[in-house]
């Protein structure tokens, strides 16, 4: 595979560019921000997106914010490779929502998109995925970014089945990752006793339900046997009653007919008292809706919205509060403006520079003129004590008159020059006070004037007060700026819990509403009302229940006109009466029981189909776990097998590159180990140095990609950072020679790599960023 031409539409800082690369070595230059990552970064994304691997929806990587153009209007590219002697052309669009990716034939226009694998996440098809390189594959092989060397998650695992279906033992392709996959995937189906979802755990949550079910039946039932075994004794007994009736009718008619108007009584007494009932319940009807249980739910949003009232309540003071804060810092702030008399701040501070300019004498004169004077005076000094010396020594052949007036003459002028040394500087400063107090009246007398000031001490006075008063207002200042911003949030958060309060507030009034209620309270006594409209129809269905079995068992349930028939009257009805009871209670129980209760042989039944169900995805289960435990086995001792190949592919690389390291150890998950040479012990290749770490990565990615056997161009960002010239050089050597056999890009910031190159004779295409 060759990448031809790479167009970037909208990407990144890039606006319609155009990158032609060539088969071979394509050295790819620009300064630092001249846009190398992020062509780099295109050519990914181009070819996978900028979507989050590993997810089970659609997720964008930060890839993707980091590469959209500040216009966002458009965010697009192409990409044209040759594979196979066919030019295939990538058209991608990367905006969110409007994300999409087109391919066709180069050389017809065909759109051919269909012909490659597709991917249910991103819903698109994967240009790469007839080839196994996935994104992790690509990003950990194939494509060195400018970053320190960290797999992908789950990148480590794909880079090693792919290494292992590519270099198995027996030279047959066996997919180990798709046989693993559906493996997996079959048992996620099946899934576990503890996913409720899942196949085996809704069996196993249906058998439990069954198990309950079973045991409530025959539970049900068996208590039905013992209710029909006591109906069974009852009505036998109710025979016998009857049978000795036959011989005692005529002795007890009079009794009997007693007893059966007293039960005709009765009966009319439950007549009248269900009638009763019924015309209490036709008025409390509307109440049958009423229950605790809304009553709770009422009360819970009623305590919802107090709860939002107090918290309202509470930011609404903290927001006086703080009104209150900030009217005072205000009448502070105009206080201590007050002091300023009118003036501002700037106007005093610009008076003052004025002022002190104003006060300066020109320091360059005064220095000069003393300066003259103090060497006038030395030399005198000097020159007298020179003489009155010489004189007192002798050293000269004068005349003793003379001597004596030289003498006196040196001391003179010693003394006038100590005197004048002393008098002079006194006199000069006080002409100097003088002067100055004289331009100060004259240049500062109207600053004096307007600051209600006599003398410059009284004005650096005001001067300072006003400075203090300024910071004063500073400071006040961000106080209340701090307090505006605390009201802006209160105010913020006030808005929230409004709108809450109000969409609650709407919430409870609607429910109310539905019972055609207007307060809780009203409701409370519906639900009281709710309550007795039940009593009463628990007593009614009662009284009918004692009826029915009245009318059964006395009357054999003949009506005419209204008037119950009484056949004949029995010395023992009581007795008959109250086994007629016993046996419509029992046989009420038993409808009650068998209501909602399956037959135990079916339950029976449906829990051995269901334990047969589970044994069978419990074998599965273990079946798949067993086929894992044998592909685990046989990826392990495939990669024995092809290890030292890898091995000393890599170890060749990183020998060539570094002259030092050449042992490489690579175990069944791809983590790399290096034999320190000096004394053979095993070191990870994080625990060497930064330069030797990004070399053994190299090497590793450089052996790992040719041993994949994919023809992807190599694509490397600044992957020589830390390398030394002599190691650089090496890499060089590695990547021209890689060229021959399939397209190498490499992208770098500066001139080395093409001095190298040129100095090794070694052939590549240059382009400028």
């Amino acid at each position: 595979m060759k990448i031809k031409k790479i167009t970037m539409n909208a990407f990144g800082k890039f606006q319609n560019k155009t990158i032609n690369l060539e088969p071979g070595l394509n050295l790819i230059q620009g300064n630092n921000e001249a846009g190398k990552t992020t062509t780099q970064a295109f050519i990914q994304g181009m070819y996978f997106g900028f979507y989050k691997p590993y997810r089970k929806k659609k997720t964008y990587g930060m890839e993707y914010e980091k590469y959209m153009p500040w216009e966002q209007l458009d965010y697009s590219g192409s990409l044209i490779y040759e594979v196979d002697g066919r030019e295939i052309r990538l058209e991608r669009n990367f905006l969110r929502g409007k994300d999409s990716l087109m391919i066709y034939d180069n050389t017809t226009g065909e759109d051919i998109t269909q012909e490659f694998k597709y991917d249910g996440v991103i819903r698109q098809h994967l240009p790469l995925g007839d080839l196994g390189i996935t994104q992790g594959i690509y990003n950990n092989t194939v494509n060195i970014r400018q970053l320190p060397f960290e797999l992908e998650s789950g990148s480590q695992e794909e880079i090693r089945q792919c290494y292992l279906e590519r270099k198995n033992a027996d030279g047959n392709d066996m997919n180990f990752n798709g046989i693993i996959r559906r493996l997996e995937e079959k048992k996620k189906t099946i899934g576990r006793s503890g996913q409720s979802k899942s196949k085996v755990g809704a069996a196993v949550r249906k058998r439990d339900e069954l198990l309950v079910a079973l045991r409530d039946g025959e539970e049900a039932y068996a208590k039905v046997a013992r209710n029909q075994k006591t109906i069974a004794a009852y009505q036998k007994r109710m025979k016998q009653i009857e049978s000795e009736n036959e011989f005692l009718v005529k002795e007890s008619v009079v009794n009997r007919k007693r007893e059966l108007l007293q039960t005709y009584e009765k009966i009319t007494q439950l007549e009248k008292e269900n009638n009763q009932i019924k015309e209490a319940v036709k008025d409390w009807d509307d109440y049958s809706r009423f229950n605790f249980k809304t009553l709770e739910g009422l009360k819970a949003i009623e305590n919802q919205i107090d709860r939002l009232s107090d918290q309202m309540n509470y930011i609404e003071k903290e927001m006086d509060d703080l009104v209150h804060q900030i009217k005072n810092i205000r009448r502070k702030e105009e206080s201590k403006r007050g002091c300023f008399n009118g003036n501002t701040w700037e106007t005093i501070a610009k008076d003052y520079e004025n002022f002190l300019e104003f006060k300066r004498v020109p320091e360059a004169m005064k220095e000069k003129s003393s300066f003259g004077i103090s060497i006038v005076l030395i030399s005198l000094i000097i020159f007298g004590i020179g003489l009155a010396g010489t004189m007192m020594n002798g050293t000269l052949p004068l005349d003793e008159t003379v001597e004596s007036i030289l003498l006196t003459l040196g001391i003179a002028m010693t003394l006038v020059g100590v005197v004048s040394a002393i008098y002079v500087p006194a006199t000069n400063n006080k002409k100097r006070r003088s002067q100055e107090l004289e331009t100060i009246n004259d240049e500062q007398h109207s600053i004096f004037v307007k600051y209600g000031v006599a003398t410059a001490e009284e004005y650096e006075t005001y001067y300072k007060k006003a400075f203090r008063i300024q910071k004063e207002l500073e400071q006040m200042k961000n106080e209340g700026e701090l307090l505006l911003i605390q009201q802006s949030r209160h105010q913020a958060g006030f808005e929230v819990l409004f709108e809450q309060h109000r969409g609650i507030t709407r919430e409870f009034a609607n429910r109310l509403a539905e019972y055609k209620v207007k307060s809780i309270e009203v409701y409370v006594e519906g639900c009281k009302k709710g309550q007795q409209f039940d009593e009463l129809m628990v007593r009614l269905n009662t009284n009918q229940r004692l009826l029915e079995g009245l009318y059964e068992t006395v009357n054999a349930g003949k009506i005419v006109g209204g008037n119950t028939l009484w056949e004949q009257a029995t010395p023992k009805a009581e007795e008959i009466l109250n086994l007629g009871k016993e046996i419509a209670r029992l046989e009420g129980e038993n409808s009650t029981l068998m209501e909602g209760v399956s037959l135990p042989i079916e339950t029976s039944e449906a829990l051995k189909t269901l334990t047969a169900q589970i044994d069978t995805c419990n074998l599965e289960i273990k079946g798949c776990d067993a086929a894992l435990e044998i592909l685990e086995r046989t990826q392990k001792e495939s990669h024995h097998e092809s290890a030292p190949e890898l091995n000393l592919k890599i170890g060749a690389i990183l020998g060539e590159v570094t002259h030092h390291y050449q042992g490489v150890k690579i175990d069944d998950r791809m983590k790399v180990k290096v034999v320190d040479p000096d004394g053979g012990n095993f070191r990870e290749a994080e625990q060497l140095s930064a330069g030797t770490m990004d070399q053994v990565h190299f090497a590793f990615r450089y052996g790992i990609s040719d041993a994949l056997d994919r023809d992807i161009p190599f694509i490397l960002d600044e992957p020589f950072a830390r390398y030394d010239a002599e190691r650089k050089t090496q890499a060089l050597k590695l990547l021209a020679e890689l060229s021959r056999r399939r397209q190498v890009i490499l992208f770098t910031c500066g001139m080395d790599e093409e001095k190298t190159l040129k100095s090794l004779g070694q052939d590549f295409h240059t382009i400028e960023l």
